[in-house]
């Protein structure tokens, strides 16, 4: 485990990183959040609530909701929300920033003491982000995937190049990640993997979610 492979606490205490992340995307749908709280249940997980679409109020009552249920179901569990500070900040959870949303060092200065991850597509902009205080990288894509189609994806000597480019900052696989690739991720140095449809499209997320998590 790298030394940024966590979480600095409240009072002081590094708690490891789960190497499983959801990425909830279009979470204000009530069909995504059953698939959530059914993968939540499953295991420990890193749970990233993203809608690029939704009004930031819609945003907001979903964040707010979903994150009292998902504490309920497991407490505990690590949430961040994408791109948008003013929700991140009142509900104490982490932030994720990428193209969207403000910087990096934007971001630390306005939800200071936050978890901050960044999303990345070339070693460079992962190192630049760990420079400026990224907690965690995204790395992407790695493999095709449904959500860029005609993307043969990055592969894994570019995952390989990022973790060398940032070997204090975890680095999570995504895109195309299945339980049967994640082994392959964690050879070339990542510390974790990214998911979205492999979880939110089965027809059983807790039982998909554990498969990840056998696989990590």
């Amino acid at each position: 485990m790298t030394a940024g492979s966590g979480q600095r606490t409240a009072d002081g205490e590094r708690r490891a990183l789960p190497r499983l992340v959801l990425i909830a995307d279009g979470f204000t749908s009530e069909a995504v959040q059953r698939q959530v709280l059914e993968a939540v249940q499953a295991g420990r997980l890193w749970l990233h609530l993203r809608d690029h679409a939704a009004s930031d109020e819609a945003f907001a009552q979903a964040a707010h909701a979903l994150a009292a249920q998902v504490r309920a179901v497991r407490p505990g569990t690590l949430v961040s929300v994408n791109t948008r500070t003013e929700v991140a900040r009142p509900l104490g959870v982490g932030l994720h920033v990428g193209t969207r949303g403000p910087s990096v060092a934007e971001a630390r200065r306005r939800h200071p003491g936050a978890l901050l991850s960044y999303a990345a597509h070339t070693p460079s902009e992962a190192r630049a982000a760990a420079e400026q205080g990224a907690d965690a990288v995204l790395f992407s894509p790695i493999f095709p995937t449904t959500s860029k189609p005609g993307h043969l994806g990055i592969g894994l000597e570019a995952l390989a190049a990022c973790c060398a480019a940032v070997p204090d900052t975890p680095v999570f696989a995504l895109g195309g990640i299945t339980p049967a690739r994640a082994a392959s991720c964690l050879s070339a140095g990542a510390y974790g993997v990214a998911v979205l449809s492999g979880i939110l499209r089965a027809p059983d997320p807790a039982a998909a979610t554990a498969l990840y998590l056998d696989a990590l």
